[in-house]
């Protein structure tokens, strides 16, 4: 049987482009070129008879079975470390933080605090895993995921802790603002309000703003944290919370010229409802939060996105399957 298993270094590769969403970035993670991932990846393909990625302008897709095969190539590696990580030295297993993130409060606003909690936490190996996939609790070593989601989610057999409610800002950089001045939100121009994939973010500011019916957006279309560093490079207005956009606030990267705000989403704390976490995952909920809060008092006292306050997460829990986006 084992004669007939694909190989290693292939599985490797799928997996981490798999995650990545990219050769490019799979490469990196595994400190190797972008051919020998292009490569495992073929051989991969021919060993199975099916296409695994469908190749795009921004990078690569799952097929149908790559997405199958992805799901369980997880696991199996979960597995694996799960079964060799108890024959280390004792002196080499530090307690292991696994957390799933969503890729733009991991880029924008967890990465650049990390290394606080590194710093008071050096015994903790944390591993992020900025993936939008689903998490499987029962079959994945996960400790947290963190999700962006509206205020009514449900998201089965998980205990859902609201980190902060998203206050959605007009965002732009101060020279934009110098050579495109505002006197209300009527003079925006539709080609330079840069779109998210979630479009009605814009519509919901704009009528908010009461110019829905003078002004549609015609800018380009980025995620969220593709959409800040274009606003930081003066190529338009995004809208952004705090966490998106809260360092480029504080650091006067970015501005927001108008008091409007507008609240449907929030950012959760995902867990599991049927295990205790370990003291490691405790340690970095209460670091969480404080962190968070923290942020909001130093944007309170900028006086920019208003209405937020620090808080307590609420929580929420169902009792079903232990998944979670």
């Amino acid at each position: 049987m084992a004669d007939k298993l694909p190989s290693l270094n292939a599985l490797k590769a799928f997996d981490a482009a798999a995650r990545a969403g990219s050769f490019t970035r799979a490469a990196s993670e595994l400190n190797v070129t972008h051919a020998a991932i292009s490569r495992h990846i073929r051989d991969l393909e021919r060993d199975l008879r099916c296409s695994l990625f469908v190749r795009t302008g921004r990078g690569v897709e799952l097929t149908e079975p790559g997405a199958l095969l992805a799901r369980d190539i997880a696991t199996a590696f979960t597995i694996i470390s799960t079964a060799t990580s108890r024959f280390a030295p004792p002196n080499w297993r530090r307690p292991r933080l696994m957390i799933s993130s969503d890729l733009s409060f991991a880029t924008l606003w967890l990465v650049p605090r990390l290394g606080r909690f590194t710093a008071a936490y050096p015994d903790i190996d944390v591993v992020i895993d900025p993936n939008p996939r689903l998490i499987d609790f029962d079959k994945e070593d996960f400790d947290f995921g963190i999700r962006f989601g509206s205020a009514d989610s449900q998201w089965r057999g998980v205990q859902a802790d609201v980190l902060i409610e998203s206050a959605m800002g007009l965002v732009a950089s101060p020279e934009l603002l110098r050579t495109s001045p505002l006197r209300s939100p009527a003079d925006l121009g539709g080609s330079l309000l840069i779109r998210e994939t979630a479009k009605e973010n814009w519509q919901t500011w704009l009528t908010a703003a009461n110019v829905a019916n003078q002004i549609v957006p015609s800018g380009p279309t980025l995620n969220g944290d593709l959409a800040i560093a274009a606003a930081e490079a003066g190529q338009g207005f995004a809208l952004a919370d705090c966490i998106q956009a809260g360092d480029a606030l504080l650091a006067k990267r970015l501005v927001s010229p108008f008091d409007i705000v507008v609240r449907q989403h929030a950012y959760f704390l995902v867990s599991r409802i049927d295990k205790k976490p370990s003291k490691a995952a405790s340690q970095f909920k209460i670091w969480l939060l404080a962190e968070i809060n923290t942020t909001i008092a130093d944007l309170a006292r900028l006086k920019v996105m208003p209405g937020l306050r620090t808080t307590t997460p609420r929580s929420k829990t169902t009792a079903a399957s232990s998944r979670a986006t």
